[in-house]
């Protein structure tokens, strides 16, 4: 038997697609793939009642065959394992992979806009991440919240409908939840102003006789 190691970093987000190419002559149905959480207490990469249900760690459930994708893992160290085996040339081989998912906060970035007062305001989002989402924002004195969920688009214009007083008004993010994470995450309150114009004065104009 022959053991191969190898160790790849991942986003929690992405899907991880692994596959073998090197030994062509052996059928589809001889490789079956597994994986395990490295935090487990001895952890015996050889002993099929060790690893995740096939079900939560790979695409569709399909952990036979040359190549499989691994998604949905949370943070944390994995070992993937491919157990190859070919009873014509009579070989029996484990490869092993160390795989580290890494954590994926999504983030929400606020743009300001500047205005007359009466005139329509409006502040900008853009995410990062993977959509939907849902915000927790506010303004001002922090006292008014505002919740919205189901975001399809990484960038949206929210128009704001109560009056502005004159001066800066203070925008920020409070929360934001991705479809990846699905885990709220509280940011930091980076203030964004919307700047509020007074009408300006007619100035007074004669005519010099």
């Amino acid at each position: 038997m022959e053991n191969t190691t190898a160790q790849i970093v991942v986003d929690q987000c992405d899907t991880m697609e692994f596959s073998v190419t090197s030994r062509p002559s052996i059928d589809d149905s001889h490789f079956v793939w597994a994986i395990y959480n490295s935090s487990a207490t001895p952890t015996d990469v050889l002993d099929p009642a060790g690893a995740l249900d096939p079900a939560i760690a790979f695409v569709d459930g399909q952990y036979a065959g040359r190549t499989v994708e691994v998604t949905g893992l949370d943070p944390g160290k994995y070992y993937v394992r491919i157990h190859v085996w070919d009873e014509i040339s009579c070989t029996d081989n484990i490869e092993m992979h160390v795989l580290e998912v890494i954590e994926s906060k999504p983030t929400a970035e606020l743009i300001g806009d500047s205005l007359c007062i009466g005139e329509p305001a409006e502040i900008k989002i853009i995410f990062t991440g993977i959509g939907p989402y849902d915000i927790e924002y506010t303004y001002g004195d922090g006292t008014n919240i505002v919740n919205m969920n189901g975001i399809v688009e990484n960038e949206i214009t929210i128009p704001i409908f109560d009056p502005l007083p004159v001066g800066t008004t203070n925008f920020w993010v409070m929360t934001v939840t991705d479809q990846c994470t699905v885990n709220s995450y509280e940011l930091d309150p980076v203030e964004v102003g919307v700047l509020i114009y007074p009408i300006p004065e007619n100035s007074k104009i004669y005519l010099k006789e």
